[in-house]
């Protein structure tokens, strides 16, 4: 059995007690307030009745780093002594340190450097744990990154390099006739994805005003083409063709040499937006296995308020 009171001082008062089990591993009071201590102790401050609360805050954090250090070791990931030390060494000559002056401003700012090295390498545990198990259950698609751009100059000017394929229907065109032309587009949109360069498509194809520039439209920004086509525009990749518009008078093919937005283009701000999308969804996808380890785990949480005194 375990117990509830997990240590006595000499003079037999308590000192620490049970906080927490998860599977066999016993997560204690101490643990907690040398987690959070201060953050308790500030939020009970005013009102000792917000403390169990807080405390059970803290020991929510410590019931998920278990969780994740039993993955951690189950896999055979766990932070050696080395590759600690090699972190703490990045760290200090980051900061123009060597090693024993980045202790000695730790210890001044209060920290024991004991208690550096263990949240540490929770950090770089925690690293592990989303590289090998959240990382591979995230995809970021190219249009998640485009919507997300869109989002993020919706207040910007924006324009589009375009190249264009115009095919007409011929006077007097019944459905077969403009069923063929659609068939034509089609596959004209396939040779270009195919690799076929665009320009040379249109110089041989265009039947308005584009194929004698090579398919060059220009800039265009929103507003100055067809709703239909505007639509289209920008809404497709760089370096993407689209699928053919049908107009009332035959059929464009669009490809979108660049996008820009409030002076950058999209290309330019793809690596930051892929980023943040991505922090965004491992954060997600924490908290979804942090739910389902929970049910597949025994976790006792024990932390109750103290018995009231006796009269």
């Amino acid at each position: 059995m375990i117990l509830c009171l997990l240590a006595f001082a000499w003079a037999g008062a308590l000192v620490d007690r049970v906080a927490a089990v998860v599977d066999d591993e016993i997560v204690t009071l101490s643990e907690v307030y040398e987690l959070g201590g201060d953050y308790i102790n500030t939020a009970a401050a005013n009102d000792e009745g917000q403390r169990l609360k807080a405390e059970l805050e803290v020991l929510d954090q410590l019931i998920d780093r278990e969780l994740v250090e039993q993955v951690v070791r189950r896999l055979d990931l766990d932070v050696e002594e080395t590759e600690l030390d090699r972190s703490i060494d990045d760290i200090a000559s980051r900061n123009g340190l060597d090693r024993d002056t980045l202790r000695r401003e730790v210890e001044a700012s209060g920290m024991p450097w004991d208690t550096y090295r263990s949240e540490l390498r929770e950090e770089l545990r925690e690293m592990k744990f989303a590289q090998s198990v959240l990382r591979p259950r995230v995809t970021i698609s190219e249009d998640e990154i485009r919507d997300a751009w869109l989002r993020a100059t919706a207040d910007a000017p924006r324009s589009a390099r375009v190249q264009a394929i115009l095919l007409l229907y011929p006077t007097g065109a019944d459905e077969a006739a403009r069923n063929e032309v659609h068939a034509r587009a089609q596959s004209l949109r396939e040779q270009a994805k195919a690799g076929a360069d665009f320009s040379e498509l249109a110089r041989a194809n265009d039947m308005g005003p584009y194929g004698a520039q090579g398919g060059d439209m220009g800039t265009i920004k929103p507003g100055q083409l067809l709703p239909a086509v505007d639509r289209v525009v920008f809404a497709t990749a760089p370096g993407e063709v689209a699928e053919p518009v049908v107009l009332p008078t035959g059929v464009i093919l669009l490809r979108v040499v660049a996008l820009e937005a409030g002076g950058a283009e999209y290309e330019s701000m793809k690596e930051q937006l892929s980023y943040a999308i991505f922090q965004t969804r491992i954060e997600d996808e924490r908290e979804r296995w942090a739910v389902q380890a929970r049910r597949e785990a025994s976790v006792r949480v024990l932390l109750t308020p103290p018995a009231a005194a006796s009269p």
